[in-house]
């Protein structure tokens, strides 16, 4: 099982940075450190808003938990983490029962990155 542990400040300020930089692009750095975190959030996944639980995340990409299998590989997405002020849109890479893991592709939506 996974330690989770609280995001220090300067964990905080270099992730968000990094999700904004223009310069990033999904699937440079395949290997991205990942933050454990445990963030309630909702995905957008057209027509329907899921309510789920951000279980780590880096600067490409994050996993998710659901109740219930509901994504499937391909599938494009917005993620909402309200308590970040994060906005983040990308495509679902692998899912598997009630998680998934969601690679950044920061087009439109992503421009905004407050809720």
């Amino acid at each position: 099982m996974h330690r989770r542990h609280k995001l220090t400040k300067r964990e905080m300020e270099e992730l968000i940075a990094r999700l904004r930089n223009p310069n990033v692009r999904v699937g440079e750095q395949r290997q991205a450190s990942r933050i454990n975190c445990r963030w309630p959030a909702m995905v957008q996944n057209d027509p329907r808003d899921i309510a789920c639980v951000v279980e780590n995340i880096s600067h490409n990409g994050c996993r998710v938990r659901t109740i219930g299998h509901l994504f499937a590989a391909g599938d494009s997405v917005v993620v909402r983490i309200p308590s970040q002020k994060m906005v983040l849109d990308g495509i679902v890479a692998w899912a598997r029962a009630e998680e998934a893991g969601i690679q950044f592709s920061f087009g439109e939506e992503s421009h905004n990155l407050t809720v």
